[in-house]
C-alpha cells in the first residue's frame, strides 16, 4: 500500500489521507475518554472536508471497546453531520481482534441505517480494494 499523508495523531489514534482518496483512521490499543473519542471523530470530519473525501477506512486493531454514549453520539450526531458536511457515503471497517470491540463497531453500524454504505473486513488490503472500487460495491 502506498504511503499516506498524516493529518492528525495522538496516543489513541492516527488520522491520515490515503492515496486511494479516502481518510484513514488507525486506532491504537489505548483507552480514551468519551470526550477524547468525540474529539478524534471531529478531526476525522475536518480531514474529510479538507481532503474532500467521502469515504473512511477505520482500522480498529486492538482498540478498546467504545463506550455506549459515544456509540450513540456517532450514530445520531456525528454521522448525520459527516453526511451533510462532507458527503460521507462509505465506510470500510477493519475489525478489531477483541470480541467486545467487534461488537461495539457492529452496534454503531446497525444504528447508522441507510445513510451510509459500510462493510466489515478482516484485512486492510480488502478494505482498501473496496474503497478504491468505482462504487464501493
Amino acid at each position: 500500500m502506498n504511503s499516506t499523508l498524516r493529518y492528525f495523531s495522538n496516543q489513541a489514534a492516527v488520522i491520515s489521507y490515503a492515496p486511494g482518496g479516502y481518510v484513514r483512521l488507525d486506532w491504537q490499543p489505548v483507552a480514551a475518554s468519551a470526550p477524547e473519542l468525540r474529539a478524534i471523530y471531529e478531526h476525522v470530519l475536518q480531514a474529510m472536508r479538507h481532503h474532500r473525501a467521502t469515504a473512511l477506512m477505520t482500522v480498529h486493531n486492538q482498540r478498546p471497546p467504545m463506550p455506549p454514549e459515544v456509540q450513540t453520539w456517532l450514530a445520531h450526531n456525528w454521522l448525520p453531520r459527516a453526511v451533510a458536511e462532507a458527503g460521507y457515503g462509505r465506510c470500510a471497517v477493519v475489525e478489531a481482534t477483541t470480541p467486545l470491540s467487534r461488537l461495539a463497531a457492529r452496534t454503531v453500524g446497525s444504528d447508522m441505517g441507510a445513510a451510509l454504505r459500510f462493510r466489515y473486513f478482516d484485512t486492510q488490503e480488502a478494505a482498501d480494494e473496496w474503497l478504491r472500487g468505482p462504487s464501493g460495491n
